[in-house]
């Protein structure tokens, strides 16, 4: 699969804040992570090193288990990006660009969240300090299409606010640990590179 093609989503949208969180992840309200630092500090989204272990494996075969690694690597990477965009756009209700972006059912799970939201004159805002952790947990392919899952943990300032600025649900002052668990999607049979988020679960236990 084209894992480095991945990085060319310039911007993936959509999140589903509140009112789907127990659909995309599961967060900690009572147990905050810290305080809300600067702006700058936020910028930084570490991707976790895999470390190499020991083998008795031929130079050809930790050659090939080295591109693989390398592969997934990137993939990490371009799907952390993609994990941003996705918040970013849901938060500013960005549906142009998650009829890009998304398909199937969760496409319009999303803009459905959104609309209700619009209607009912309330925010959301949702801050990323940092990328924790990325992994990948399920890479397989099926009826001519490719499926990758990740695993994201993290840890953001989610507040929803009425038409008023009140302060509704979150606190604008920490930071929850939140966890997310994400399909992406690409057609093999397609001269698109692009892949799609398609899926989202919660995390057993």
């Amino acid at each position: 699969m084209a894992f480095l093609d991945l990085v060319l989503l310039a911007a993936i949208a959509g999140f589903l804040g509140y009112r789907l969180w127990t659909v995309l992840g599961t967060h900690d309200v009572d147990k905050p992570i810290r305080k809300k630092k600067s702006t700058e500090d936020d910028l930084v989204v570490p991707i976790r090193a895999r470390a190499a272990p020991p083998s008795a494996k031929t130079e050809d075969e930790q050659s090939e288990e080295d591109r693989n690694t390398l592969k997934e690597d990137r993939f990490l990477q371009g799907a952390t990006i993609a994990f941003h965009k996705i918040v970013e756009a849901y938060a500013e209700g960005n549906t142009q660009t998650l009829d890009k972006l998304l398909e199937g059912p969760l496409l319009e799970t999303f803009k459905e969240a959104i609309e209700k939201r619009v209607k009912s004159k309330k925010t959301l805002e949702v801050d990323i300090a940092r990328v924790v952790t990325s992994e990948v947990i399920d890479n397989r392919e099926e009826k001519s299409k490719a499926y990758v899952t990740v695993r994201f943990v993290s840890e953001q300032c989610l507040v929803t606010r009425n038409a008023k600025g009140k302060v509704l649900e979150g606190d604008p002052d920490q930071y929850v640990s939140v966890t997310d668990i994400w399909t992406f999607s690409r057609s093999l049979e397609s001269s698109d590179p692009n892949w799609k988020l398609v899926a989202t679960q919660v995390p057993e236990g």
